[in-house]
């Protein structure tokens, strides 16, 4: 399951990353996190949406109160409008992937503004549900949000989807038309560069925000950090406390240590910062549930 209030309240085995929030507030205000697939990437963008969403602001103690954050919460909790988007959902044929893309962003941006209604006047509601693309959504929000003051947090959850199958389908002159001079992709990220307080980008892979960087030069790469090695897929001594749980509750028979050294192999040691090499390694979550079930 990747939408983390559902996890929440279906009462569903969570296994806590909320530790992780202050520490990323530590961090720039633009940041991009790469990890292989499975490994939980969306759920945690799910977690850090309902954390900040100010429409979700009366939830936090619902949401979170039996997490770590809970006890320890930060003062930037709940005070973000939020632009959440999700690049896996554009598919297509080339040919029609910029059509397509600005399609779902002007649909996303609509929803953006149900979320969010009551804190704009019916003039601008009008004006924005007038607008056509949501290149121009994009810049009549940019305008009025300014002008409010209010603070905007964009998620994009895939950020590389599509660019990574144009590449790998259609070679690098489509890719390079894509990603660079007027390329449509390209000047997206140069509308979101001014016009967010706080941006997270996460994908599996660095190639796009490179042949973007002159348009989109804000990003901090996190990947490799130490600190944030763990943040992603479960340490040993989680799925030895998941092991424990379900094992205490009668749904899980056979000797834990037994089922670890077994696992151990095939789905541990991913280890994404040097200096935590040999000291923490990570087993791919969905590996982990499978293996279980």
């Amino acid at each position: 399951m990747s939408n983390f209030e559902d996890v929440i309240m279906q009462n569903r085995y969570y296994v806590d990353k909320t530790m992780y929030i202050p520490l990323l507030e530590d961090q720039a205000n633009y940041l991009i996190f790469i990890r292989p697939r499975r490994f939980g990437k969306s759920l945690l963008l799910s977690m850090l949406r309902s954390y900040y969403d100010l429409s979700q602001k009366d939830k936090f103690q619902q949401l979170f109160g039996n997490l770590w954050i809970g006890q320890h919460t930060t003062p930037l909790q709940g005070k973000y409008q939020i632009l959440y988007l999700d690049f896996s959902k554009i598919g297509g044929s080339i040919d029609e992937l910029p059509q397509r893309f600005d399609s779902y962003s002007a649909v996303q941006l609509d929803g953006f503004l149900n979320r969010y209604r009551e804190y704009y006047t019916d003039e601008f509601i009008e004006r924005f549900s007038a607008a056509d693309k949501g290149i121009d959504k994009l810049h009549i929000l940019d305008d009025e949000a300014r002008r409010l003051g209010y603070p905007l947090y964009l998620i994009i959850d895939e950020y590389d989807n599509f660019t990574n199958v144009i590449l790998s389908e259609h070679g690098q002159k489509m890719f390079h038309d894509l990603t660079h001079a007027s390329g449509f992709y390209r000047e997206y990220f140069k509308q979101f560069k001014g016009m967010f307080n706080r941006i997270f980008l996460m994908g599996v892979s660095p190639i796009t925000l490179d042949d973007l960087s002159s348009g989109y030069n804000i990003d901090w790469n996190i990947s490799t950090d130490e600190t944030f090695n763990a943040m992603m897929g479960f340490s040993e001594s989680d799925v030895r406390e998941m092991f424990c749980y379900y094992h205490q509750n009668n749904m899980l028979t056979g000797d834990i240590e037994a089922m670890i050294t077994e696992m151990k192999p095939w789905y541990d040691n991913y280890c994404f910062a040097e200096e935590r090499y040999g000291e923490t390694t990570m087993y791919n979550s969905v590996m982990v549930l499978n293996f279980v079930d």
